[in-house]
């Protein structure tokens, strides 16, 4: 049959909070193990990048040292020194000289836009032979002319900016300028300007990003943009990015890390030009495949949670069977079972109440016991007081019959009711034992017999028609007695014709039948039920029928020693009159 879990029982309640527990248990995992996978996703992805934006700082350091180099090259020139120092002709070889040595340089890197040296004698000399200054531009106005002339022979970076100086040729560049000085330093001769073109450094910003959303840009100390890969829409304020709060952080000691919404800066600073290099990575390039991550432990965490749950459910149902069963051998206390327990697969807790709960129901059995034994020690001593109240009874009236028989001088009938009284209370007594056999029974009720028929002259007959080969058979001593008396003083007693007593008996599906049958004055069909349902409860001697407590202590003994379903039973004799009927279990005298 199958088992329903019942809210309220043991099992239901350890499953549901080992249940609750678990889930518990489970999710606060999951959630922890989540926000752990994320965090060091992205503490490692955060890591390769700072990783990439360091050699991203050092690209570019390089890359300026190398600018650097090669206007530290064409500064210290002799000739080009010679040729600052002293006011010579554009169409001079020295001129053509020198500009070729700068168009070399051109050559040499494609990363550089041009070369122009600016002379204070007048002279301008570019590495393009094709360069010509816009008429209308003052060179000595450009920033960064002046920020050469402030570093005092050191190079300026300038910020990228669209160079105009130059006709017709107007890109973005970042320049590299540095005052040319006299070989003893102490005269200025001009200065020189080294444009890079900006998309080598564009092309080194976008070779080191993290995802395909990041990015990175370049600012200067003065929060201008050196570089940023949406130049224009910056420049058209389309575009912002938080420079305040980056600044802000800037002359911390502390990592410079910066969070803002969805994106994470990470600044580094370039030892060369001063340049803050800034990488932007977004939350979403950092774990990329985040919903699979969170299908995949929201997953795992069903598959955990059942297989603990069923286990959940294994451990209470072995916890709970045991109670169960336990409960169930208890529940046979009200039925009168009293089943035991015996071994049990259980807690040492549930094998020890079981062991206790055997223990009371061994003493409870032995104290039934005791009962049962003392009720039925009880019943029989009652019934052997009700039969003592009988025979004296039956003896009085016998003693009176011989003493007025003796008086009238009929000797013969005192010596014949003398003899059977005494065969009938030698019978009776028979050294104690309740159990006689059907040869006894039938010469006791034939000494009773005997002497009411005496007593009664002829008022009735009798006969016995029982079977020979049931004489050894055993049964209850004085069962059929109380039954012919009942015959007697109910029956025939009230009649004005002859009576007639028969007793028959026979053996019928292995047990005894025996009969007592009268032609007296019977009963009607009431007063017959009436008495068949009184033989079935038990009363003392003042609640009994006036059919005499003879009959009553007849069947109440046959029913003691065999059974319920064996006992006395009334009925209508054929041709009017009562049959009684006696069922005994078949048993040889041997048995008992």
């Amino acid at each position: 049959m199958k088992r329903t879990l019942r809210f309220g029982t043991l099992e239901s309640r350890i499953y549901m909070i080992f249940t609750l527990m678990i889930f518990a248990t489970v999710f606060v995992m999951q959630l922890v193990s989540f926000r752990f996978t994320m965090n060091t996703v992205r503490n490692s992805t955060l890591e390769n990048n700072r990783i990439l934006l360091g050699q991203l700082v050092t690209q570019i350091d390089s890359y300026i040292e190398g600018m650097e180099q090669i206007s530290l090259a064409v500064q210290n020139d002799v000739q080009l020194l010679e040729y600052l120092q002293e006011e010579k002709d554009p169409s001079s070889a020295e001129y053509s000289f020198i500009q070729q040595r700068l168009g070399n340089y051109i050559q040499a890197r494609n990363d550089i836009s041009d070369i122009i040296i600016v002379g204070h004698n007048g002279a301008v000399i570019a590495g393009d032979p094709e360069t010509a200054l816009n008429p209308w531009t003052n060179v000595s106005e450009k920033e960064w002319y002046r920020d050469a002339i402030d570093a005092g022979g050191q190079t300026a970076v300038s910020s990228s900016y669209v160079q105009n100086i130059v006709a017709g040729r107007y890109s973005w560049v970042v320049s590299l300028s540095r005052e040319i000085l006299s070989p003893n330093r102490n005269e200025s001769l001009g200065v020189l300007l080294v444009d890079l073109k900006f998309n080598r450094i564009k092309d080194l910003c976008q070779s080191l990003v993290v995802g395909s959303k990041g990015y990175n840009f370049i600012i200067d100390s003065e929060q201008n943009y050196i570089f940023h890969p949406t130049q224009q829409l910056v420049y058209s304020n389309l575009r912002n990015e938080p420079l305040e709060s980056i600044y802000s952080i800037l002359g911390s000691t502390e990592e410079k890390f910066y969070h803002s919404d969805s994106k994470y800066f990470m600044i580094e600073t370039s030892s060369i030009t001063g340049w803050y290099i800034i990488s932007v990575t977004y939350d979403s390039d950092i774990v990329t495949d985040w919903q699979y991550v969170q299908i995949s432990y929201t997953f795992l965490g069903l598959v955990l949670f059942l297989i603990v749950g069923f286990a959940t459910n294994r451990i209470s149902t072995g916890i709970t069977k045991p109670v169960r069963k336990l409960q169930e051998i208890m529940k046979s206390v009200d039925t009168g079972e009293f089943r035991l327990v015996g071994q049990i697969e259980a807690t040492d807790e549930i094998r020890e109440l079981a062991r206790e709960y055997d223990t009371m129901v061994g003493h409870v059995r032995k104290l039934m016991d005791a009962n049962i034994k003392e009720q039925e020690l009880k019943r029989k001593s009652d019934l052997k007081a009700l039969q003592a109240q009988i025979n004296p009874h039956f003896l009085y009236n016998t003693l009176d019959s011989i003493i007025w028989m003796g008086e009238m001088g009929q000797n013969k009938e005192v010596v014949l009711m003398t003899s059977a009284l005494s065969k009938l209370f030698r019978i009776s007594i028979s050294k104690g034992r309740e159990f006689i056999s059907i040869s006894d029974e039938i010469a006791h009720v034939e000494s009773y017999l005997t002497i009411q028929k005496m007593r009664y002259k002829d008022k009735f007959e009798y006969s016995i028609e029982i079977d020979p080969d049931l004489y050894n058979c055993t049964i209850l001593k004085i069962t059929l007695q109380p039954l012919v008396e009942n015959a007697i003083y109910h029956g025939i007693k009230e009649v004005d014709h002859k009576g007639t007593i028969r007793i028959t008996g026979e053996e019928q599906d292995g047990n005894i039948k025996l009969e007592v049958i009268d032609n007296g004055k019977g009963m009607t069909k009431s007063e017959m039920a009436e008495l068949n349902s009184s033989l079935n409860i038990s009363t003392d001697s003042s609640g009994l029928s006036r059919y005499g407590m003879g009959v009553h202590n007849v069947h109440e003994r046959i029913q003691l020693y065999f059974g319920e379903d064996f006992g006395l039973s009334y009925f209508p004799a054929d041709g009017g009159g009562t049959r009684i009927t006696v069922l005994i279990p078949s048993r040889p005298l041997e048995v008992l």
